[in-house]
């Protein structure tokens, strides 16, 4: 994708023409030397370039990553680990992403599967024999070049996962894809670890579902260290290997040389295989008798994402106090079922029961108050300027003490770049059989048309809604709630509706508000819906903004984009709505491009 304004135009001599990803932790631009070399350069986000013991780490894992070459990596060419911001820059290799393929394409088998796993093994091959542990392969992080895959990312990736354990006590992973040991003992992490991860890896190629895929972070990570994989639709000989590699105890799974003699038994030549629906392994309570029992829960995609562009991204934090969730302090679990009613509820249970307490649960919650100084940081969290009472930050950020502090997310629509993240049946697909996608943020459509897919996509949501909740926000901004009218002729406003009644009440339920984001034509619904303020774009620029002030009683805050929408809303609402003007890409004071203004 082309280049967004604030973007630098050059870094370390080389010329930036396109963006290829973005993550938490940075961005990757598409560059090119003065000899017409091309090259992938991630350049790391301003609030890292900022603290030392991250530059230190990523220094460290430079060096360690130069020492890697072979044929199925990304050979590291230049970098500047003390540039005013630190960057990083790898031969550039043309082609998707495991995960973008088996999204769109669905999963591999014969030839296809055999080279992928044949190229993974060397490629950790070459990593190990330097002492580099990968700790973050992931279908995201391999690309499916015409002559094998190629594994990216272990720089950063390394880098990132010793700062926070150093610094903060956190782990930084993917857990679908993480190893028993990168939740229980994050500092002993050995080479073992990422052929659990490349087992999962294959799982997922295969069949193009996840071996552990629970309703949130904290129950994959359980199910990771507890329980046994989903492996139903994996042939032999496939299987024997996956149940190999991710073996519980690191000292069964199988050496690189011995996995390599394995894979060497796939077939060169089958016929794909057939996605099978997933369903979450269920461990008795007697099975694990030292751990806290997990009740069954649907299986759904559990990974968060962190901001793309940089409103929202691919990469989880999970703190370290969900590593002691999935060890076995305390364990959560959202259970969601197609019926409305649950089947453990009495056969005589009023039907208004659950009305009447949806209701008293939305009474309880505290609503932003009216007309204060607000502030909208979903691009990256910064200090709050002076006088702000609220502001919206990204589910991956912490609130800012002292002030009303609302939990923004991505609930209607994929990361760029994380289909994987969810089942294929979950995306959005045309008469074609194609994924659907908002082609303004590059971003797959989820699939909210059955009961019973919004029941599905709405357990992992409201697992995000959990964490907002034990991070300290009074409320919660799902986003994207106005898809449907991109995609009228798939998408309705009755099942928009519909998917936002089941976050509003789980969202109620942990005492949270909840912000309708835009959409208007919605806006004489919200009550019915559980929507409780407004969280509005552009209402300046369009004129909406008394519309959305009337319909919420005034409990509107607004962002403008221009200035012209900033005066047109402070002429006409500055006196009744919280109103403040962002740059279009929101990003972090100091961040090139900032820019913030207030009537």
């Amino acid at each position: 994708m082309p280049l967004k304004p604030g973007d630098a135009e050059s870094i370390g001599g080389y010329t930036l023409t396109d963006r290829l990803g973005s993550g938490g932790m940075g961005i990757v631009f598409l560059g090119h030397s003065a000899s017409g070399r091309q090259v992938a350069v991630k350049v790391v986000h301003p609030p890292y370039a900022q603290d030392d013991e991250f530059r230190t780490r990523f220094r460290q894992e430079i060096a360690a990553a130069r020492q890697v070459s072979g044929a199925f990596t990304a050979p590291v060419v230049d970098a500047d680990p003390d540039a005013e911001q630190p960057w990083m820059a790898t031969l550039y290799v043309p082609g998707r992403t495991l995960s973008d393929v088996v999204a769109k394409d669905g999963p591999l088998g014969g030839h296809a599967l055999r080279t992928l796993a044949l190229g993974l093994v060397e490629a950790l091959r070459d990593m190990h024999r330097v002492g580099v542990v990968h700790r973050d392969l992931k279908p995201s992080n391999i690309l499916m070049a015409e002559d094998g895959p190629r594994v990216i990312d272990f720089g950063i990736s390394h880098a990132v996962d010793n700062e926070a354990l150093t610094v903060t006590g956190r782990l930084i992973g993917t857990p679908p894809f993480m190893s028993p040991e990168q939740f229980a003992s994050p500092r002993e992490v050995t080479a073992a670890s990422d052929v659990f991860s490349l087992g999962s890896v294959l799982v997922y190629a295969a069949t193009g579902n996840r071996p552990f895929d629970g309703s949130s972070p904290y129950l994959t990570g359980y199910q990771v260290m507890y329980e046994a994989p989903f492996l139903d639709g994996v042939a032999e000989p496939l299987r024997s290997i996956a149940e190999r590699c991710l073996a519980k105890d690191p000292a069964d799974r199988p050496e690189l040389a011995d996995l390599h003699r394995m894979v060497l038994t796939l077939p060169g030549s089958t016929t794909p295989v057939t996605p099978v629906a997933p369903v979450a392994p269920v461990t008795p309570r007697a099975a694990v008798p030292a751990e806290p029992a997990v009740p069954a829960v649907p299986a759904v995609p559990a990974v968060p994402a962190v901001p793309a562009v940089p409103r929202r991204g691919r990469r989880i934090l999970i703190g370290l106090a969900a590593a002691l969730v999935v060890t076995g302090l305390a364990v959560a679990a959202v259970q969601t079922n197609d019926s409305p009613q649950s089947p453990s509820a009495p056969a005589s249970a009023s039907p208004s029961a659950p009305v009447a307490s949806a209701a008293a649960a939305a009474s309880a919650v505290t609503t932003p108050p009216k007309h204060a100084r607000w502030d909208y940081q979903i691009g990256g969290a910064y200090t709050l300027p002076t006088g702000v009472r609220v502001v919206s930050r990204s589910h991956e950020d912490p609130p800012a003490p002292g002030a009303y502090n609302i939990c923004n997310f991505n609930a209607l629509q994929a990361q760029e770049g994380a289909e994987s993240d969810w089942a294929p049946d979950l995306l959005l697909r045309d008469a074609k059989g194609d994924v659907v996608y908002d082609r303004e943020w590059n971003e797959a459509v989820l699939d909210i048309r059955t009961a019973a897919h919004r029941q599905r996509i709405a357990a992992k949501v409201n697992g995000w809604i959990d964490e907002c909740a034990a991070k300290g926000f009074q409320a919660v901004e799902p986003d994207n709630y106005d898809s449907f009218t991109r995609f009228p002729d798939l998408l309705t406003a009755d099942q928009a509706k519909a998917f936002m009644k089941l976050l509003s009440a789980h969202a109620h339920e942990k005492g949270l508000a909840v912000a309708q984001k835009n959409t208007l034509e919605l806006a004489p619904d919200r009550a019915a819906v559980g929507l409780d303020f407004a969280v509005v774009e552009e209402c300046g620029e369009w004129n909406e903004c008394g519309d959305f002030a009337k319909a919420f009683d005034d409990r509107v805050l607004v962002v403008e984009y221009t200035a012209k929408g900033l005066s047109n809303a402070c002429s006409r609402w500055g006196g009744a709505l919280s109103i403040v003007r962002r740059d279009q890409d929101v990003v972090a004071e100091g961040t090139r491009g900032y820019l913030r203004e207030t009537c």
